[in-house]
């Protein structure tokens, strides 16, 4: 039986939209080397952000989108949640990457730090209004309390410099609220980071002011892998940080 040209040509576009369908209904996966490996991050703006239909972004985001293209890795697969618990999964688990991180002696025991994502800057805070807060150095800081989020970087510098007051919160937006509310004396955070919540929580910021910096901490986020990862996975991400830089 000999079918018509028209016919013939819908029998083909039938075909090529059950190829494009097919096609958009499968997970997306990474190269092979990269396809077991396992990226947490948390929704922390402006450095991750996460918008309404799920996509992230933010500062620490843009250097790594370059990274996931070479890697072949979707960021679609890139799983979001909370810090703390993200944090202690990137510290037992192999194959598991978390960003942003920053670089201390303690977490460089359990975590290999595969590139730099951005650089940053941290303080101490204060609300405005506090005239009596005056810290001129690291040990005047330690008569005041301070909000921090646990499990963070600037919680363990705290903890491990001898802070006695130190006030945790579970996530950066709650740990500015408790600060802005009087929850505790002074804050340590970064200026973009401090200004974006305030902004986001319709706060003036002239509500705070810079107490101290804090030239005592290495503040740059990077993105981080479980040494207990295949060494040959790891070594393909540095050579992929290669052609990167």
């Amino acid at each position: 039986m000999i079918q018509s040209p028209y016919k013939k040509q819908r029998l083909k576009s039938a075909f090529l939209f059950c190829l494009i369908l097919l096609k958009s209904n499968t997970p997306s996966y990474a190269t092979d080397e990269f396809k077991d490996l396992v990226i947490y991050t948390e929704n922390d703006p402006p450095y991750v952000t996460v918008d309404q239909n799920g996509k992230i972004g933010g500062l620490a985001t843009k250097k790594l989108d370059d990274l996931l293209k070479v890697m072949n890795f979707p960021k679609e697969n890139i799983k979001v949640q909370p810090w703390a618990r993200s944090y202690q999964e990137s510290l037992v688990k192999p194959n598991v990457m978390i960003y942003p991180i920053v670089k201390t002696p303690e977490r460089s025991e359990k975590l290999e730090y595969i590139y730099k994502l951005y650089n940053a800057t941290v303080f101490f805070f204060k609300l405005t209004s506090r005239k009596d807060i005056v810290i001129n150095n690291l040990n005047d800081a330690k008569k005041y309390s301070v909000c921090a989020v646990n499990n963070d970087y600037r919680a363990e510098f705290l903890k491990s410099s001898g802070f006695p007051k130190i006030d945790h919160s579970d996530d950066s937006t709650t740990n500015v609220k408790k600060f802005i509310a009087g929850r505790c004396d002074i804050s340590i955070l970064t200026e973009i980071g401090l200004y974006t919540k305030m902004e986001k929580l319709n706060l003036d910021s002239t509500l705070v002011t810079i107490a101290h910096p804090l030239k005592e901490i290495d503040s740059d986020l990077y993105i981080a892998i479980n040494k207990g990862t295949d060494p040959k996975t790891i070594e393909s991400l540095k050579k992929v940080v290669e052609k990167l830089e």
